[in-house]
């Protein structure tokens, strides 16, 4: 078939890489957090950097818990942790644009993580451009979302945002960084 490809996580050394035989975690009871953050780890997500604009400058922070929830009309949602800085710019600025990252971004992703040398205000070093809402989109990632907020919905120790995308597009990096087992992965297309 035209177009077919095959993929391929690349999991290396770092992940468990081990088979694990069919069990029921805190038999009896709901699934503790410690067991939810160890399941978490093993679903494969790409990884994004959603941005926003405010009177005090730009904000990033990265997330993987991102997806498309419409078509017509184009939605997208993203979690963030409730305590975070992230929820309180982009309540207040009410827009936010999402990047996907691609594989030669693990850097960047790791500065809005907090783990690398954070980015500042102005996103100085940080090579983007502004979308029709103002948000930064990141350049050299695989695709964006320039959003306008519509719904905040409280969930457990995170809040989930929907937001309506205004602008779309691609960007000019080809494979994706992922996330998986508690390190970043990148997809091995033949």
């Amino acid at each position: 078939m035209p177009g077919e490809y095959r993929a391929r996580i690349s999991v290396g050394s770092g992940g468990r890489g081990t088979r694990r035989s069919f069990e029921v975690l805190d038999a009896g009871r709901p699934p503790s957090g410690q067991t939810m953050r160890e399941l978490r780890r093993l679903h494969a997500a790409a990884v994004t950097v959603v941005t926003t604009a405010t009177d005090e400058g730009l904000r990033g922070v990265t997330v993987s818990a991102f997806c498309i929830v419409s078509l017509e009309p184009p939605i997208v949602l993203i979690c963030l942790d409730r305590g975070g800085e992230a929820v309180q710019a982009i309540s207040a600025s009410g827009r936010f644009a999402v990047s996907v990252l691609s594989d030669s971004q693990e850097f960047l992703a790791e500065q809005f993580a907090g783990r690398a040398p954070l980015v500042n205000p102005r996103f100085q070093g940080v090579r983007h451009r502004l979308g029709k809402t103002g948000c930064p989109i990141l350049e050299d990632c695989l695709a964006w979302f320039d959003c306008v907020l519509e719904t905040t919905l409280p969930a457990g120790d995170h809040v989930v945002l929907l937001g309506s995308v205004v602008q779309a597009g691609y960007g000019t990096g080809a494979r994706p960084l992922l996330y998986f087992d508690g390190a970043y992965r990148e997809l091995e297309i033949d």
